[in-house]
């Protein structure tokens, strides 16, 4: 099988076939899938006690030039296996008979048509727990209501306000726009938040939308701008996770802006928390102490 594809704003138009992809992300028509694992270092009323039923696919549509994932989000490693839908379909499974809490698409909105297929395979075939989709926020609206009634909870990126900032970190000057248009989509799908709340320690998150701002170093305002509009807009509708982790990717050093060449200051992020509690913002997360360093990162294969 083969096809154009138009399915992230890019609209790359480029050719995929099973093997082979042209486009912006280099991804062919199957899903390239990098690691199958439980994973326990998202949001806690994801990953819970028995973690997060995580699928990592290679490749991306937006590929920012910090990305902590970027052998496997920046083209393809050489290492991810091809699988079908139905291939796609046991490994869920397999995660759900894991004791797993949901099952957790990592970076897979450029596999959107196969991955809408193994969903609803899944769920023919008895898959019961919550599916999330972790993504950019780099999204088409036609692209994601292909997953309309398959998906339970987004996590999805907000990352920049400035069209000059996204311009220059992700080649994408329309990431803002575009990202607000994708966040109503996702937040229409899955309605307000949803608790599981029979363990009171471990609540857990079965509807919703969470989204993620991972803040950057030298960017405070920037970071200040998307509270305002994700509070004014939505408020508790959402959940907010503010993300201290931002480390300096290795062999990019000439090619950052000089304040992405250090972690984040203590102090910005301290001062990012206060004002989302002057927004009156309550559905949040924030790390309580740095989390910059690959120490966390999931056993990719390079």
């Amino acid at each position: 099988m083969e096809y154009i594809c138009n399915l992230c704003p890019r609209q790359c138009n480029a050719l995929r076939t099973e093997s082979e992809g042209l486009g912006f992300c280099k991804a062919p028509y199957l899903p390239q899938v990098n690691l199958i694992a439980p994973h326990y270092g998202e949001e806690p009323v994801i990953s819970g006690r028995r973690g997060s039923g995580t699928v990592f696919f290679e490749g991306c549509s937006l590929g920012c030039i910090f990305c902590q994932n970027y052998m496997i989000s920046h083209g393809l490693s050489g290492k991810g296996k091809a699988m079908t839908a139905e291939e796609l379909a046991d490994s869920y499974l397999m995660l759900q008979d894991s004791g797993v809490h949901n099952i957790n698409l990592v970076t897979f909105m450029h596999y959107a048509p196969e991955a809408a297929r193994s969903i609803e395979c899944a769920r023919n075939r008895g898959l019961k727990i919550p599916v999330a989709a972790n993504i950019s926020g780099y999204e088409e609206v036609s692209t994601l209501r292909m997953l309309d009634g398959l998906i339970d909870i987004y996590l999805t990126d907000m990352k920049f306000y400035s069209s000059a900032l996204s311009s220059d970190l992700a080649h994408a000057p329309s990431y803002f726009t575009k990202a607000c248009l994708a966040l109503d989509e996702m937040l229409r799908q899955t309605g307000d938040p949803v608790l599981d709340e029979t363990d009171p320690g471990c609540p857990l998150l079965l509807r919703g939308t969470i989204v993620r701002h991972l803040m950057l170093p030298g960017n405070l305002f920037d970071s200040k701008h998307i509270l305002d509009y994700l509070v004014s807009r939505y408020n508790d509708r959402i959940y907010i996770s503010l993300m201290n982790q931002y480390t300096p990717p290795a062999g990019l050093e000439g090619k950052l802006p000089p304040e992405l060449g250090k972690t984040l200051s203590e102090d910005h992020y301290l001062k990012l928390i206060s004002y989302l509690e002057e927004l009156g913002q309550t559905n949040a997360f924030v790390q309580e102490s740095d989390a910059s360093g690959n120490d966390f990162l999931p056993a990719f294969k390079y």
